[in-house]
């Protein structure tokens, strides 16, 4: 097994790729509200960068095997009862994802650290949903499968699970510095949920549940603008 193959993929994952996020980020956010053809550009883009990582991964994992990668999907009564509760948390949530010119305005606000990122036409909503799965996939077989994973052999328990979803959120800082305590504590979740059920694959329906609800909700609050300034006009 050639290891140091292992901890370069460590480091392009751990320290290259969130420093090219924090060094871009501004410039990709700005090109977006400066002109919104780049936000198709982007999610391009960003499947590329997803899928290239995954990618190495999958050929380090299976030249070296190591660290171990278990996709395979264990059925337990835990992991029933964990399957369950995302299930009924993603029908909520898309249930509760209702647009109206009340709410409009007080959701857009809560959004506002990533709406600039969200879909705006049919075609947006179609590519951020191939982002939006390919994020449950790539991210969790990135962050949880490999790099907890690489930090639990090398260090501690503790370590990775701080560790990788400090470098998680960082990689998230696109959507506003004020939401990269959200993203570390949701990134904690998906590591506990994996480390607890030994099942990647509940995390990647979480995952990618909580991606497509925000896309859904960023084409809607387009359309309700749409509408009431017709009205207004």
């Amino acid at each position: 097994m050639n290891l140091a193959t292992t901890n370069l993929l460590a480091v392009l994952i751990g320290v290259v790729y969130p420093i090219y996020i924090v060094a871009t980020h501004q410039k990709v956010n700005s090109n977006i509200k400066r002109n919104e053809k780049y936000r198709l550009i982007d999610y391009k883009q960003t499947l590329l960068i997803f899928w290239g990582l995954t990618l190495l991964v999958l050929v380090n994992n299976f030249i070296n095997e190591q660290p171990t990668l278990d996709f395979y999907p264990r059925v337990s009564i835990i992991n029933i009862g964990v399957a369950i509760l995302i299930s009924a948390f993603a029908y909520f949530q898309y249930r509760t994802t209702k647009i109206t010119l009340d709410n409009v305005n007080a959701v857009k606000g809560k959004l506002k650290g990533i709406y600039h990122y969200l879909p705006t036409t049919f075609q947006e909503l179609k590519w951020f949903t191939l982002v939006a799965v390919s994020a449950g996939i790539c991210e969790e077989v990135i962050f949880r499968m490999f790099l907890f994973e690489f930090l639990r052999e090398n260090s501690s328990l503790v370590i990775a699970f701080i560790a990788t979803n400090i470098i998680f959120a960082i990689t998230h800082i696109g959507s506003g510095r004020t939401n990269l305590i959200s993203s570390f504590i949701l990134g904690l979740l998906f590591s506990a949920i994996y480390y607890f059920t030994k099942n990647i694959w509940l995390v990647v329906v979480l995952h990618i549940a909580i991606d497509i609800n925000a896309g859904i909700l960023g084409y809607r609050i387009n359309k309700m603008t749409k509408l009431t300034d017709a009205d207004k006009c």
